[in-house]
């Protein structure tokens, strides 16, 4: 007897994909060893833009470039809404590093409510890529972990 499974694969990835073609990375490499495309790779950037500021890289000046925004570092600073709303600009200007941006909007505020119980930023990015494709999502950020919560509010 067969038992069916309830969940779904990952869409299978194309090196056709104008998004890119990439292995999976997520938080981490992905352990199956998967390959990636399209939005997910887009998401994946995004996330990363927002957990590092300078990454290592061979041949750069310093043997380093300025990569993202770390807006777990934010985490503890008394920043009200308007202090967040000042630091939009930049995290807007990283996230628009990666070309597959065509258009971006983010918006930054203290978590509340039931939110607020594990994260303490919640950043809201609304992005179109260069494919016409939307990525409407919510970040969750504590002093830890950046990750996606779900769909734009």
């Amino acid at each position: 007897m067969s038992i069916a499974s309830t969940t779904t694969a990952p869409p299978r990835a194309s090196a056709a994909d104008p998004l890119g073609y990439d292995m999976k990375v997520g938080a981490d490499l992905d352990p199956s060893g998967r390959s990636a495309t399209g939005l997910e790779l887009v998401e994946d950037a995004i996330i990363h833009r927002l957990q590092e500021d300078r990454i290592s890289m061979v041949g750069a000046p310093g043997d380093e470039i300025d990569f993202g925004e770390n807006v777990r570092a934010w985490v503890g600073e008394a920043l009200s809404n308007d202090a967040l709303a000042a630091k939009t600009p930049r995290v807007e200007e990283v996230l628009r590093r990666d070309v597959r941006i065509a258009d971006l909007t983010v918006r930054i505020t203290r978590a509340t409510g039931a939110d607020a119980s594990r994260w303490d930023l919640l950043v809201q990015v609304r992005a179109t890529t260069i494919t016409g494709q939307t990525i409407d999502r919510i970040v969750g950020v504590s002093s830890v972990t950046v990750e996606f919560l779900a769909a734009g509010r």
